[in-house]
């Protein structure tokens, strides 16, 4: 470790496939959680039977009454969303902590920071994208409520201010990787975004309106935080880490490959049926 200001950063050659692999594959768990654990887990509860998984949602066909819109069983599914992430987030922080804490494997850690940050991230950010979009989890919780423009501009604020909470939060973690932050940064957030909306374009042509409207703007702003992370963790660090590098990772690489296919393969929906 050597002082921020005595030495510029020297370590700026993660490699690039190893961060699109574990960026893709940490932003597609998050997704995957969220629909499966936020959305499914409740519309079980909730009576539904028949569940539909596609490679970025979660339904349910048999449209029982405790689940239309504007119920309280609606509503209790669509913010189990953004709290089921905010919640795998909160689980694996502690392992993160540990992590940093015993200079575990670089790419484990980071892994790790991607899950747990963009974990939170991801479910603060759902008001704010259902507010500006009026579309999403968000907006089928206000759903039939008087003063629509008012609780969509409540949300927005709701959402910039923890959004902004996040990204301070775990800004000085991220500080602790090696230069170049930006690379580290990016490289994750473009992968995400990319292999997204490849799974989606797979999706039934009736279903392009959501992949534009929907899909491609979540994926850009679901991991905002890696946009603004930069900046701060600069800011709030005392010391630069040198020498350290993400190396290129064949797993990661071939288990990244793996996941897009199932991506691929599942983007028309698989369906389970409960007795």
């Amino acid at each position: 470790m050597v002082s921020a200001e005595a030495s510029p950063s020297r370590a700026r050659n993660h490699d690039i496939l190893t961060l699109s692999a574990i960026g893709y594959i940490a932003y597609y768990l998050i997704v995957q959680w969220h629909e499966v654990v936020g959305h499914g887990l409740p519309f079980y509860l909730m009576g539904s039977r028949h569940l539909l998984l596609t490679s970025t949602s979660m339904d349910a066909p048999d449209n029982i009454p405790a689940v239309a819109v504007g119920t309280m069983g609606s509503r209790f599914v669509s913010v189990s969303g953004s709290l089921s992430t905010i919640l795998l987030a909160l689980v694996l922080y502690p392992w993160l902590r540990h992590a940093i804490r015993t200079r575990a494997n670089i790419s484990l850690r980071f892994f790790l920071w991607l899950m747990v940050a963009i974990g939170f991230f991801h479910g603060c950010c759902y008001p704010t994208y259902s507010g500006i979009f009026g579309a999403g989890d968000w907006a089928d919780i206000i759903a039939l409520w008087p003063h629509q423009g008012l609780l969509r501009a409540i949300e927005i604020v709701l959402g910039i201010v923890l959004c902004t909470v996040t990204v301070r939060a775990f800004a000085p973690l991220f500080g602790t990787f090696s230069e170049s932050l930006v690379r580290l940064a990016m490289v994750p957030y473009l992968a995400g975004t990319v292999g997204t909306g490849i799974g989606g374009f797979f999706l039934p042509a009736e279903q392009m309106y959501y992949i534009i409207i929907g899909l491609i703007p979540s994926a850009l702003i679901g991991q905002g935080v890696l946009l603004f992370i930069v900046p701060r963790a600069r800011k709030v660090r005392t010391e630069v880490p040198v020498g350290e590098v993400i190396p290129r990772s064949p797993t990661a690489i071939v288990l990244a490959i793996i996941v897009l296919a199932i991506m691929i393969l599942t983007a028309r929906g698989v369906h389970f049926y409960f007795a």
